[in-house]
């Protein structure tokens, strides 16, 4: 949904005010300063400036600074707010296609998302009347989480591919992640899970500052990602995948939608302390963290479950569309919910998948929750 409450946080995602301390105002006027001094600019240590302020105009909203005139969609539920310049490479997760054999539907997370999802709850802790923004939200599923209990959600992402409930229950905005499109100190908490893996350092760095500057002194900032480590624990994962492509080359599973998720990383984060040093200069600080030795995880989800739904494939059903099938990805229905025993047995499973964080959450690996605070770290 498109609220008045979205619409008073939104600005221009590439114009900053010209306003700003001794170290970021800006020296000269115009949209060519924007464009040429924004990164300093925007990370200067005070929070950086404010962005420009959108004003109403023919059924969009006007930037005076650049003139880019963003459209609204409020049949679709979204504002687009994507920078009409060129930011650099931008995930497969924009592809139509991508998202079709992704299926993702808006029930509740279970397994390994829902095990992210509560660690997000649990580490972010968004109190009732707060408001919460999902960076790199995807189809909206866990922004549709996040807004429960009296917490206000938004979402942003750059590819329009909706859930249906989440364009009516949510604030939509379409946009890049490395130009937020929100005034300063728009919200007080964030987060972003499996998303800082598909950026390069300067995208992982400019993400970083554009959520801190979305952030009040007080704010916090919840990401779940990864740097290019691993514990010992990680070797039985490796022997799990191992196992798991002999049964795909034998077709008794299927990696194609975790090879889907995974294709265009780029593990731009190379250790955690290189993560603190990204984080620092964009002006905020790693106040907890917990590490994710997948055990049960690659045993429940990454084996028996796509042994499980391989042999489901196998057995003979009706025709579904499919990305063959020439119906554009916008114009198909959602992916059918599962049933009430199937979602049963999941939510156990998940209890079960827990005592990964439980039992390993603090031997060092890659995989990793962090809660991050505005202000200098480490």
């Amino acid at each position: 949904m498109i609220s008045p409450w979205l619409l008073e946080r939104v600005a221009c995602p590439v114009c900053l005010e010209p306003a700003g301390c001794a170290e970021c105002r800006a020296e000269s006027a115009g949209h060519q300063a924007c464009r040429l001094d924004y990164r300093r600019r925007a990370a200067c240590p005070c929070g950086g400036p404010d962005k420009v302020r959108l004003s109403h105009e023919d059924g969009g909203l006007r930037c005076r600074c650049c003139g880019s005139l963003y459209p609204i969609d409020p049949v679709r539920g979204y504002a687009d707010l994507v920078p009409r310049e060129d930011l650099g490479a931008v995930t497969q997760y924009a592809d139509h296609e991508f998202h079709e054999r992704l299926g993702v539907t808006d029930a509740p997370p279970v397994l390994s998302a829902r095990v992210k999802a509560d660690m997000m709850r649990r580490m972010l802790d968004p109190r009732p009347g707060e408001a919460v923004l999902d960076l790199g939200c995807g189809a909206g599923k866990l922004a549709l989480f996040a807004a429960r209990d009296g917490v206000r959600a938004a979402g942003i992402d750059v590819a329009p591919f909706f859930l249906p409930r989440a364009a009516r229950e949510v604030d939509l905005v379409l946009g890049d992640l490395r130009r937020l499109p929100f005034r300063k100190a728009a919200f007080p908490c964030a987060f972003s899970l499996d998303v800082l893996e598909h950026l390069d350092e300067d995208g992982v760095r400019d993400v970083l500052v554009e959520a801190r500057r979305t952030l009040p002194s007080s704010g916090r900032l919840f990401v779940y990602t990864h740097a290019m480590e691993s514990s010992r624990l990680a070797r039985f994962q490796r022997g799990v995948n191992r196992l798991a492509r002999r049964l795909g080359e034998a077709g008794l599973i299927d990696h194609e939608r975790e090879a889907l998720r995974k294709s265009d990383h780029r593990n731009a984060i190379r250790s955690h302390e290189h993560f603190e040093r990204l984080c620092a200069e964009a002006g905020l600080r790693v106040a907890e963290r917990r590490y994710y030795n997948v055990v049960l995880k690659a045993v429940i989800e990454d084996l028996m479950l796509r042994l499980y739904e391989g042999a489901r494939r196998r057995a003979p059903a009706g025709h579904a569309h499919g990305a063959g099938d020439g119906v554009p990805a916008a114009a198909l229905p959602p992916a059918p919910k599962p049933g009430r025993a199937a979602l049963a047995v999941a939510v156990a499973l998940t209890w079960l998948m827990k005592l990964d964080v439980v039992l390993f959450g603090g031997i060092r690996t890659g995989p990793f929750f962090g809660l991050l605070r505005p202000g200098r770290g480490a």
